[in-house]
């Protein structure tokens, strides 16, 4: 009886972080549609896609590799606090600096010589992604993920009601009212970092070894990291090219495809985010077990039915400029390749688990190989070139990466 009650009420755990998780997730998801329902402008609508889609590419290289660490050193090692409080020390150090650099870099771009009009945006969204990601993190260990939310849920709520002020006021369209949540987060958390680090020099400077920690968490991260961007890059190039490749309906198509597909990728991560640290404290380094690994393929899978659902619905009421073949076979190949990028995610974090994030590099590697192969023999438009590629690479990576789990002993239990 009392097994059962435990069984419920971590369920009731799960169900509760995710549906706070997809109360965030679904405001994050919004935004740029409400933009194009609101102000109907595609070509808008496509650079919002872009500077998202080029931000996912920089975030993983900007901590060092420290959010995936964190989890491998919290496993092996002793003194969890001890652990927990050098890691955000460290953390606060990297963001201080980056926050500086990025500052810089606005500084370059319209004092020196432009470079990247968008650069603003893609800044503070980086350092935004950045310490979110890190937050997720860290409020994970200390068993209070939903914490983690309310920082996206205070900036997207600021973002939704500027731009909802300024539709109803009648105002002109500008992207900044879509990023200016995030600014102001990340400007008031540089101010809280500097502050807590001044009094603390002040009152009682206690230093800690910032160089070994990083020297850690880089040999341990390096492959993770080479290993997101390629995979990021993959999954962003379509729109990243989109305004110079792609029709300005095709480059939609491509977007909204994906956007709509992020609930699937939303759900992979409200799930994850709840369910990691138990698979990364699991005792046997090689057993998959069997409960977690269908409580998460069954909330995944079903998000996919309900992404279909959704996509289909949407075009079909609202986009008439497709062949409903072309729709149906680009919305097919998006869905499919989201999905697969989940599980392979799932099973990559045994690599991690056992520190062999170098087995994680070899399919990201292999993942862009095929990519690229792909992509360039083909003779099909730019959009059925890009989607295929996607599909075919990562599938034949998660097959790769099933076959790895099977040579190494992996066994469910």
């Amino acid at each position: 009886m009392s097994k059962i009650k435990s069984i419920l009420k971590n369920n009731k755990k799960l169900f509760s972080f995710i549906g706070l998780s997809y109360f965030d997730k679904i405001v994050i998801f919004l935004l740029p549609l409400i933009v194009l329902s609101l102000f109907e402008d595609k070509t808008v609508y496509i650079n919002i896609e872009y500077i998202y889609s080029l931000v996912v590419v920089i975030v993983p290289f900007l901590d060092l590799g420290l959010s995936g660490y964190f989890f491998y050193a919290y496993r092996n090692n002793d003194s969890f606090r001890k652990v927990i409080a050098d890691v955000i020390k460290l953390f606060h150090f990297i963001y201080l600096g980056v926050f500086i650099i990025g500052i810089g870099l606005i500084g370059v771009h319209y004092f020196v010589f432009p470079f990247e009009k968008h650069i603003i945006y893609v800044v503070f969204r980086s350092i935004f992604i950045l310490t979110f990601t890190f937050l997720t993190s860290y409020y994970r260990l200390i068993n209070k993920p939903q914490k983690a939310l309310f920082v996206t849920l205070f900036a997207n709520f600021i973002s939704l009601s500027f731009l909802l002020s300024f539709f109803f006021f009648g105002e002109d369209f500008s992207l900044w009212l879509i990023f200016i949540g995030q600014i102001i987060f990340c400007v008031f958390y540089f101010i809280k970092v500097l502050m807590r680090m001044i009094r603390k020099w002040v009152k009682s400077y206690q230093p800690f070894s910032k160089v070994g920690l990083i020297k850690k968490s880089i040999l341990f991260s390096w492959p993770n990291i080479i290993q997101v961007f390629i995979l990021m890059y993959v999954a962003s190039y379509g729109k990243i090219n989109a305004i110079e490749n792609m029709t300005v309906d095709n480059g939609v198509l491509l977007s909204l495809s994906q956007r709509f597909s992020m609930l699937i990728h939303l759900t992979h991560s409200a799930v994850l985010g709840f369910l990691v640290k138990d698979i990364f404290v699991s005792k046997d380094l090689f057993a998959i077990k069997k409960s977690i690994l269908y409580k998460y393929l069954s909330l995944v899978f079903s998000a996919v039915i309900a992404v279909v659902i959704i996509i289909v619905g949407y075009f079909y009421l609202y986009e008439n400029v497709y062949g409903i073949r072309f729709l149906l076979l680009n919305i097919s190949l998006v869905v499919g390749y989201t999905f697969m990028w989940c599980v392979l995610s799932y099973t990559e974090i045994f690599y991690g688990r056992e520190n062999k994030n170098i087995i994680k590099l070899y399919l990201a590697i292999i993942n862009g190989i095929i990519f690229i192969t792909i992509f360039n023999i083909l003779n099909y438009d730019y959009i059925v070139r890009i989607t295929l590629a996607m599909f075919v690479s990562t599938l034949i990576t998660l097959l790769i990466s099933i076959i790895i789990l099977k040579k190494r002993k992996y066994k469910l239990v």
